[in-house]
């Protein structure tokens, strides 16, 4: 018999193998194939195939002993593939786990997933509203049907309890679960609120666990015998074979975008599984994307709403600090005014945490010799100075050098730093707060390692007064004695060609601004701003987000933006700079006439050259009641991509630069 077969490989259609061994085989099986000179794992796309003509065929190895994808599972990654422009066996590469293939064969008895048996549920005290949410959700959740419900809870309102018990009934029912976190950083300290809730060890799926572990959970998820799933964006594709319920914590985080290889957006994809493979997702959140908010508005997705925090604490008291009425000191960045304010909450025991999201030291390296700014060789970027490192590093290729670069004359240069990291934003601290335990808390310092999360731990037990901390601090850290917020600078964060800039820096400073008081009524958040007028950082201070996201809403219907359109971008990009502009050209050129989709462009990207690739940018805009891929699809194919040029379609693109 003659099948066809899937192989992760850059292709859009299967290869036809001859299948001449004992037993049956049926579409989705996994099997071992020969292709060119290597064996290599594929997926059974189509069975009893005609032969094509003057092709020998070759064999199929032996089908592997794995369950199958099923039907939906194969209609899935066909919709997937089809909604993000890219090729069939490219996505089916998302859903094989290779590592987990190689070993299957050596394993002589099923790893035990004791560890992972889900035990003592233990039982919740919620408040009222808390327990009015679940029952809301409750009556509109089948684990049969699919939904969209969206939990829009403040900051520190308790929404984690509330997508636990609706956890619990689908555990209960024997269902399998995962959530989605946004951040590896966050996992440490919300799995162990799930090992304490749920009674067992924790199915943790992300890059930092080991390959033995992996293999463990993995293999287990295929036998149905691990129900809960803990996991980064990758864990959509794990073999579940009785998923029943997904929940996307922080829903609104750009963190569930890849933006690399396939491009696709994880939130958006379970909620794609989800309608084929019939089953609920929960949208968690303090600020929603905007999409995720006009669906509600749209009645597309269910909404509940939880108004007051966890054991009644208030919300912190906001005040925007208006930086020309009280300036720092010249060279400084912290207002002479708060100064006082702040030793008394540090005399008080609240932590205090200064937020400024810039990594590093200083963000513009200068040598007035040469009057040349320090860049990076591989990326139109400047460098940014690292204190702890002593290296000037870019944040877009992690190329790093000393600073011992030659200047005229053949001397050496002699730099001098401006701009504005947390490292500089430390020392200032260090010299106000000399006697305090100081810590900076961004993707530098903080990881997935023993390290940091002994870090954590003494955050939580109060035993670092201060914190220094970029977006990371953001993304759902629960610091009881966190009393205290200074945004260094408000205004920057509005800055930027990116059209979902508003949106994005409302969230983050809400989010921010969320880490304060969770456990206390007498929590203030400190808006440092030049433009005291900004209507965003008042609606921060109102403690009302409905205003800016109906503004918001308003600002994109009339500008024909997401979500009252849609968005594709083409990037295209290669070594020389001359062919991409030319290649660039002629794909706009060859875009047909049509009423409903326009193409802009080409521009160069805001960042023109990464890692030493040039890169030129189109977009295409379209109607939201057409679904135009496959007319895209159609137009990419007509033109004849040379090996010097590299093409990236991103579907819904989160990120302009």
């Amino acid at each position: 018999m003659n099948v066809n077969v899937l192989l992760p490989i850059k292709f859009d259609q299967p290869f036809t193998y001859l299948f001449d061994l004992s037993g049956s085989i049926q579409v989705g099986d996994y099997v071992l194939v020969p292709f060119r000179n290597k064996q290599v794992v594929g997926v059974v796309w189509e069975v009893n195939v005609e032969t094509p003509k003057n092709i020998k065929l070759k064999k199929i190895i032996y089908r592997i002993n794995f369950p199958s994808i099923p039907i939906k599972g194969i209609e899935f990654i066909k919709k997937f593939s089809q909604y993000n422009l890219s090729s069939l066996g490219m996505t089916l590469k998302l859903f094989l786990y290779e590592k987990g293939f190689s070993f299957l064969n050596k394993l002589k008895k099923p790893f035990s997933a004791n560890n992972f048996e889900i035990k003592n549920i233990k039982k919740n005290q919620l408040n009222t509203e808390q327990k009015n949410a679940v029952r809301e959700i409750s009556k509109n959740l089948s684990f049969s049907k699919y939904s969209t419900t969206l939990i829009h809870g403040i900051t520190g309102s308790g929404k984690t309890l509330v997508y636990f018990e609706i956890i619990k009934e689908a555990l209960r029912q024997n269902l399998q679960v995962l959530v989605l976190l946004p951040e590896i950083a966050l996992t440490k300290q919300i799995s162990q609120r799930f090992e304490e809730y749920f009674g067992s060890e924790v199915a943790l799926w992300h890059s930092s666990v080991g390959d033995k572990k992996k293999k463990i959970i993995w293999h287990n998820i295929s036998l149905n015998k691990i129900k809960l799933v803990l996991g980064a964006r990758s864990s959509l594709f794990l073999p579940f074979q009785n998923l029943k319920l997904v929940v996307i914590d922080e829903e609104h985080d750009s963190s569930y975008k890849q933006e690399d290889g396939v491009i696709y957006n994880a939130r958006d994809m379970s909620i794609l599984r989800a309608s084929i493979e019939n089953f609920p997702v929960l949208l968690v959140s303090a600020t929603p994307s905007i999409e995720s908010y006009y669906n509600y508005k749209l009645k597309k997705y269910f909404y509940v709403s939880i108004q007051s925090r966890y054991k009644n604490f208030s919300l912190p008291r906001t005040e925007i600090i208006n930086l020309i009425k009280s300036p720092p000191d010249k060279g400084k960045f912290i207002s002479n005014d708060l100064v006082p304010r702040l030793k008394k909450i540090i005399k008080n025991k609240s932590q205090i945490l200064f937020f400024l999201n810039r990594r590093g030291y200083s963000t513009y390296i200068m040598c007035y010799q040469c009057k040349k700014r320090l860049e990076c060789p591989y990326c139109s970027i400047g460098l940014v100075f690292h204190q702890s490192s002593s290296e000037a590093i870019c944040h877009y290729c992690d190329y790093k050098t000393k600073l011992n670069q030659k200047c005229i004359d053949d001397k050496k240069c002699e730099f001098t730093f401006y701009g504005l990291g947390v490292e500089k934003i430390y020392e200032e601290i260090k010299s106000l707060f000399p006697d305090e335990t100081i810590q900076v808390f961004s993707s530098d310092t903080i990881a997935d390692n023993e390290q940091s999360k002994n870090i954590i731990k003494d955050i939580e037990k109060n035993k670092i007064s201060i914190l220094v901390g970029t977006q990371m601090i953001s993304k759902g850290f629960h610091f009881p004695n966190l009393n205290c917020i200074v945004v260094i600078n408000s205004d920057t964060n509005f800055l930027g060609s990116d059209i979902r800039a508003s949106e994005k820096n409302f969230q983050l400073l809400q989010q921010v601004s969320g880490r304060a008081g969770r456990e206390s009524n007498e929590a203030s958040v400190f808006l440092q701003t030049n433009d005291p007028t900004n209507k965003i950082l008042h609606s921060l201070s109102d403690s009302n987000p409905e205003v800016f996201y109906e503004e918001e809403l308003i600002f994109r219907k009339k500008a024909n933006l997401p979500p009252f359109s849609k968005l594709v971008s083409i990037i295209v990009s290669g070594k020389n700079q001359f062919l991409v502009n030319k290649f660039s050209k002629k794909l706009k050129q060859s875009f047909p006439d049509q009423k409903k989709i326009k193409i802009y462009g080409p521009v160069t990207a805001p960042i023109f050259r990464v890692r030493g690739k040039f890169r030129m940018r189109l977009l295409i805009k379209y109607d939201v009641s057409i679904f135009p891929q496959k007319f895209i699809k159609d137009w990419l194919s007509l033109n004849v991509i040379g090996n010097d040029i590299k093409l990236e379609v991103d579907v819904d693109p989160s990120n302009f630069l």
